[in-house]
């Protein structure tokens, strides 16, 4: 059965992206916060445009490609917990997934809590890469990829 879904998502994304040629429906933005002097967040927000939407990072396999965060290993820095959602995500049942799917629309912030390393002293550059993927309730675009790269500083704030 999961087969047969793959193999549906994948017939309706290729055909599906002939069509959908209209730019880009999702800006991202990437930003830090200090939280203290060796706590920071990386804030990765998504704005989608009506009637766009991306997934959340929680999906069911066999679903549409969930927001994946990467961050790339920094010797200086450590992850504190899981990315966070910022919203309350729209819940919905998807015929063409055969699934319960949740997706924001709108605008999303994720937020990832980083800590220096003993020793490490700020600005350190933090790098990784977003994946997701935008659909709207008549077709779903080819699932992208963002690169980020974001300085923790304590002097100043990105945005």
């Amino acid at each position: 059965m999961k087969n047969i879904r793959y193999i549906m998502f994948v017939l309706m994304l290729s055909s599906l992206w002939i069509g959908a040629q209209n730019g880009e429906p999702v800006e991202w933005e990437f930003s830090t916060k200090a939280v203290d002097k060796d706590t920071y967040e990386v804030i990765m927000t998504a704005s989608m445009e009506h009637p766009w939407h991306i997934y959340s990072q929680y999906m069911e396999d066999g679903g549409p490609v969930p927001t994946t965060i990467t961050f790339t290993e920094n010797p200086a820095i450590q992850l504190v917990g899981e990315t966070k959602e910022d919203c309350i995500p729209i819940e919905k049942y998807e015929d063409v997934f055969m699934l319960d799917t949740r997706y924001y629309e709108g605008v999303v912030h994720f937020v990832q809590t980083v800590k220096l390393r003993t020793g490490t002293k700020a600005p350190v550059t933090v790098e990784g890469t977003v994946l997701f993927m935008a659909c709207s309730d008549e077709q779903c675009l080819t699932p992208q990829e963002r690169h980020f790269k974001v300085t923790l500083d304590q002097n100043h704030k990105q945005g």
